[in-house]
């Protein structure tokens, strides 16, 4: 199922060799629960649709986030290896873009302390 909400695999860099704004479509947050709530439920379909929408903006904070020479593409399928394992208590909201971005990084974050 496309809702035309896939983000575009690359991304332009910015001045100054930052990675530019990446964009999440506006009606993506209302997906992203919907497609949690199907994870939740066994989809691997929604799993997969999910990887396509966000992997391209949670691989860049991944990047920005990880220390030089870091493995940013393995920590993103770990990440999202998370979401599909807690997915089952995900409560459902307008804070799913959050809850996935807190699954995929926070190992990153707890490695940062």
């Amino acid at each position: 199922m496309n809702h035309g909400l896939r983000m575009q695999r690359s991304r332009p860099v910015g001045d100054a060799g930052s990675p530019a704004a990446c964009t999440v479509p506006g009606r993506a947050t209302a997906h992203v629960d919907d497609l949690l709530v199907q994870i939740a439920h066994g989809s691997r379909d929604a799993l997969g649709e999910l990887y396509d929408l966000l992997a391209p903006l949670l691989l860049e904070l991944l990047r920005s986030r990880l220390p030089a020479g870091a493995d940013a593409r393995s920590a993103l399928v770990d990440g999202f290896s998370r979401v599909w394992r807690q997915a089952p208590s995900y409560e459902p909201g307008p804070h799913g873009l959050d809850w996935v971005i807190d699954r995929v990084t926070g190992e990153v974050a707890g490695a940062e302390r």
